[in-house]
């Protein structure tokens, strides 16, 4: 998939979200068995993402990058973003930030450095690793806790 293939999925996946929490906030009748219902159907991979806060008027976020925040604090403070790769683009998108966060890295770094940047769980991390590694996009030296990675 290329870049604007990839670019153009994910804003269609944000436009797609946003029409889901804009139709959710303007049906204030839906019961939450409802919407479960509604959960379901081909729709329902946006529901996974949509936070109480949101339904409530909170700050609504346009893309996969920008989801609730959570997990463990970062070094700076800041909990990693959750991130969605249940979907080919939502990995895809995924495996691009951990990309760029590698080249933006001088020396080869951890995966925690990695996670905490961009940020998903360690199994997702762990996982889009691989495919880079796989796609000869990302390099690794050392062991188990020591392993660190680099762009190619």
């Amino acid at each position: 998939m290329s870049k604007y293939e990839s670019a153009i999925r994910t804003a269609i996946d944000a436009q797609e979200r946003q029409v889901c929490l804009d139709l959710l906030r303007n049906s204030p009748a839906l019961t939450l068995g409802e919407i479960h219902k509604l959960s379901r159907g081909s729709i329902g991979r946006h529901f996974s993402s949509i936070t109480v806060g949101e339904l409530l008027g909170g700050p609504v976020q346009q893309d996969a990058e920008a989801l609730p925040k959570s997990g463990a604090p970062a070094e700076d403070g800041v909990a990693p973003a959750t991130v969605n790769t249940r979907t080919a683009a939502g990995r895809q998108a995924y495996d691009n930030a951990m990309l760029e966060a590698l080249k933006a890295e001088e020396a080869p770094v951890s995966a925690a450095q990695l996670i905490a940047k961009v940020g998903g769980t360690k199994l997702q991390a762990r996982m889009a690793l691989n495919r880079l590694i796989d796609a000869k996009k990302v390099v690794w030296t050392g062991k188990a806790r020591g392993t660190k990675y680099s762009a190619a």
